[in-house]
């Protein structure tokens, strides 16, 4: 029998390194790091640790540990939109950044029944560029609508835009 060797998936080896960089460089500070778990109140009050992990085992964490465990969840995130994203390799490294950020954000469900999604496979850019904005929404809440305390969606949303048509 042969000695098989599991390996972790890597964002590397889903998306290449260049995406790979650009994927953690965008969507590590939009996430923020909490290196103990905490309840996301925008999200309903889900335990969430280190960059925005939710179904991971809730107890303190070292920068590398969160790191390691962001590079894991945006390889599998990445492998995912890329499944359903047909062309997704032509895409630009902006386009390809920023539907990872935006399913690892909403949850691939979302990504795989949105317009944008579609609006990428049929390569309509300016358009599918334009679906990020549309995204604002939290937990029933516009985060265009300042009292609701959640403008960082809207500024997220914005760079995930500027990314896609090649401006950021």
């Amino acid at each position: 029998m042969a000695n098989t060797v599991n390996r972790k998936a890597t964002l590397a080896t889903a998306v290449g390194a260049a995406v790979a960089a650009a994927a953690i460089a965008f969507t590590a500070p939009k996430e923020g790091v909490s290196l103990v778990p905490y309840r996301d109140a925008l999200a309903r009050n889900v335990q969430t640790v280190c960059f925005g992990e939710t179904n991971v085992e809730m107890r303190r964490y070292t920068l590398p540990e969160c790191t390691d465990m962001l590079d894991t969840s945006l390889a599998g995130y990445a492998q995912a939109v890329k499944d359903a994203t047909p062309g997704f390799e032509q895409l630009s490294v902006g386009q390809q950044v920023s539907a990872i950020d935006l399913a690892y954000n909403i949850g691939l469900a979302n990504y795989r029944a949105s317009t944008l999604r579609k609006l990428y496979v049929a390569r309509d850019f300016p358009a599918a560029c334009d679906q990020f904005l549309r995204w604002r929404f939290v937990a029933g809440k516009d985060c265009a609508i300042a009292a609701n305390r959640c403008s960082g969606i809207v500024k997220r949303r914005e760079a995930e835009r500027a990314a896609c048509r090649g401006e950021g």
